[in-house]
């Protein structure tokens, strides 16, 4: 649903003669490229009693927009790492298409994250290996691994509810 509402939003400004919404995102998208992104900002990083260590880079142009909770369906950018060798392991920033899915189906780390943000908020979260993948590992992640994300809300969507998208 928020997939279609993005598109139908992209065709309609395109129609206005605006650039289209996916337009011009390409391997290592600058933030600033990103429709709905807010403004650069230097907060200081702020560790959660969870051990999620959150540090906001950019903040929406609209703050008193809902937060997502652990019921939503998300529409992100991200870009996943290893904290020990900042070896990057998947990223959507890259590919140039942004990914939706429920926040109930990720890692534990990367969904609180996702919580203490507003659409058009980015944020880079760092978290221990047990808000991640786990003893278990997974894939390219060994087993414990700390690991950071570059995360970009762009919009979400609430069970029954309507979609929460940035300002254009």
């Amino acid at each position: 649903m928020i997939r279609f509402l993005l598109v139908a939003a992209a065709l309609t400004l395109a129609a206005c003669g605006n650039r289209s919404v996916m337009e011009g995102m390409e391997e290592e998208t600058p933030a600033a490229s990103i429709p709905g992104l807010g403004a650069e900002v230097h907060e200081q990083s702020q560790t959660l009693p969870s051990g999620l260590e959150i540090q906001f880079t950019r903040r929406g142009a609209n703050q008193a927009l809902a937060q997502p909770t652990m019921d939503a369906t998300v529409l992100v950018h991200y870009e996943g790492s290893l904290v020990d060798n900042g070896e990057v392991f998947d990223s959507s920033f890259a590919r140039g298409e942004p990914v939706d899915f429920p926040l109930a189906r990720v890692v534990p780390g990367f969904a609180e994250a996702i919580t203490h943000m507003r659409p058009g908020d980015e944020l880079i979260a760092t978290f221990p290996g047990s808000l991640g993948y786990g003893a278990e590992g997974s894939g390219p992640i060994p087993p414990n691994a700390a690991l950071r994300f570059r995360i970009a809300l762009l919009a979400f969507q609430e069970p029954g509810g309507q979609p929460v998208t940035a300002p254009q």
